[in-house]
C-alpha cells in the first residue's frame, strides 16, 4: 500500500526537525536547504540555488562584576565581545542617552528606552524613527559598552524574560541584558567602576536560497513561502518546519499541474534572522515583476494539534478571494482568521500584490507559549492538518487556474 501524504508530510517534518538548529548558517540550516531543494526537484520543479554571505554567533556566558558583587545577565544575540573596566550610567529616555556622560562607559539601559525590542540597524520592512535614534546615539556617543535590563514585551513571541533589547549583527557596541529587577540591583552602584566580560564573537560563513518553479502556460505567477529557518536554540517545528513540510506535500500534490500560471516556491531563509538575507535576496530579484504575482501564499505557525488553520485575506479583490473561498468550501478544519503581520506575507503587501496567509488557529497562544524556544517540539505539530492544508493550497491553485483560462468560471456572484 502506498503512503498517504499525512505519512510523507510527517517525515518531512522528522526530517527538518531532525537537525538540532537551523538558524542562518548554521549546519542544520545548510541540510535543511539541500534536503528541500533535493526533495522538490523529484517532483519536476525548476531548482535554482544561490550562496549568500551571512554571519554565524558563537557566545559563551556574560560576567558583570562591581563593588564586590556579581550580577546575572545573558550575552545580546550577535553581540561584538568585551572586556574591560568602565563607569556604569544608567539611561532611561533617548534624551539621556544622546549625551557626552555616556562616552567611554557601560551604559545599563532601563525604563522607557528598555520597553520593547529595537529594530536592527539595517531592517528594511519596519524601522520606526524612535528605534534609528537610539542606533544614532549609540553610533554618536560611543559606550564601551551596554546592558539592557528588560521586563516582558507583548509584542515579542516565547514570552522571553528577560528579553534582549538588541538582535542585531550590525550593531557595533557590545551589549547584554538582564531582568528588570536585576537592573534595580545594579542601577544602586551606578557612577562606580564595573568590571564586564562578554563572551560572543561573529562568525562570516555562507548559507543557501532555494528557488523552486513549476512552469505555467498562462500570464502570471503564484508565490508560496515558508521560511526555512529557526530561530537559535529552538527545533522550530510549528515555527517553521510544518510550513516547509508544507510545502512539499504541495509540490507533490502539483505534479500533474499543467495548465495555468507559473508556480513559485520558495523556502525564504532568514525570517527568524536580523537582517532577513533571504527575504531581501528574493526582494532584490523581484521588484521590477512583482506585478506579475497573481496570489502571494505564505505558511507559517500552522499545524498545532487538535486546531483548525486559519486562512487570513490581505488585499484580495472580489474574484481572488471568491477562488480561494471556493476552495475553502465546507473543508473541514479549514476557516478564515484574522489578519496578523508578523511574517513574510508583509512583503506582498508591502509591494501591493494581493496574499493569504496560514497559520494555526491560536497563532496568539502559539506565539506566546512556544515560538522561539526549547518547547517548539515536533510534538505539538499534527501532519494530517499539515497535509489537509497542502490539498486546500493545491484546490486554491487549481481555482485561479480555472479563473486565468476562463474567467467567468470563478464568479464572485455565485461563490459566496
Amino acid at each position: 500500500m502506498s503512503e498517504t501524504l499525512d505519512v510523507r508530510i510527517g517525515r518531512y517534518l522528522r526530517e527538518l526537525t531532525s537537525h538540532p538548529d537551523r538558524h542562518v548558517g548554521a549546519p542544520g540550516n545548510h541540510a535543511a536547504t539541500a534536503m528541500f531543494a533535493e526533495r522538490i526537484a523529484g517532483f519536476g520543479f525548476d531548482v535554482a540555488r544561490t550562496r549568500f554571505d551571512c554571519i554565524e554567533w558563537k557566545y559563551g556566558e556574560a560576567v558583570l562584576e562591581m563593588d564586590g558583587e556579581r550580577f546575572e545577565l545573558l550575552v545580546g544575540p550577535y553581540s561584538l565581545p568585551f572586556d574591560g573596566r568602565a563607569a556604569l550610567v544608567g539611561v532611561s529616555c533617548v534624551e539621556e542617552l544622546e549625551s557626552e556622560a555616556i562616552r567611554g562607559c557601560i551604559v545599563v539601559l532601563h525604563g522607557s528606552i528598555a520597553a520593547g525590542q529595537i529594530m536592527p540597524r539595517n531592517f528594511t520592512f519596519y524601522n520606526p524613527e524612535s528605534h534609528r535614534r537610539i542606533i544614532r546615539a549609540l553610533d554618536a556617543y560611543a559606550p564601551v559598552a551596554v546592558i539592557a535590563a528588560t521586563g516582558r514585551d507583548p509584542e515579542m513571541v516565547g514570552s522571553q524574560y528577560p528579553f534582549p533589547l538588541f538582535e542585531d549583527g550590525d550593531l557595533d557596541v557590545p551589549n547584554a541584558y538582564m531582568t528588570d529587577i536585576e537592573g534595580e540591583r545594579l542601577l544602586a552602584h551606578a557612577g562606580s567602576i564595573a568590571s564586564l566580560r562578554i563572551d560572543s564573537r561573529r562568525v562570516p560563513t555562507t548559507a543557501e536560497h532555494v528557488v523552486a518553479t513549476l512552469q505555467g502556460d498562462a500570464p502570471g505567477r503564484i508565490v508560496v513561502f515558508a521560511h526555512i529557518d529557526s530561530r537559535k536554540g529552538s527545533p522550530g517545528a510549528l515555527d517553521n518546519a510544518s510550513g516547509v513540510a508544507t510545502l512539499l506535500g504541495l509540490a507533490e500534490l502539483l505534479a500533474d499541474y499543467t495548465h495555468g500560471p507559473t508556480i513559485e516556491i520558495v523556502p525564504l531563509n532568514g525570517e527568524d534572522n536580523y537582517a532577513n538575507p533571504g527575504e531581501m535576496l528574493w526582494v532584490g530579484a523581484n521588484e521590477d515583476r512583482m506585478d506579475d504575482i497573481i496570489l502571494g501564499i505564505n505558511i507559517d505557525d500552522a499545524g498545532m494539534r487538535g486546531q483548525d488553520t486559519h486562512v487570513s485575506f490581505y488585499s484580495c479583490d472580489d474574484r481572488l478571494e471568491a477562488a480561494v473561498r471556493q476552495a475553502m468550501g465546507g473543508r473541514v478544519g479549514i476557516s478564515e482568521g484574522l489578519k496578523w503581520f508578523q511574517s513574510d506575507h508583509a512583503i506582498f503587501g508591502i509591494y501591493g500584490r494581493p496574499a493569504i496567509a496560514l497559520a494555526s488557529a491560536d497563532i496568539a497562544g502559539f506565539m506566546a507559549k512556544y515560538a522561539h524556544s526549547e518547547r517548539d517540539t515536533i510534538e505539538l505539530a499534527d501532519p494530517g492538518i499539515l497535509a489537509n492544508a497542502a490539498r486546500f493550497l493545491r484546490d486554491v491553485i487549481d481555482a485561479i487556474a480555472t479563473g486565468a483560462s476562463n474567467p467567468s468560471a470563478v464568479d464572485p456572484a455565485t461563490t459566496a
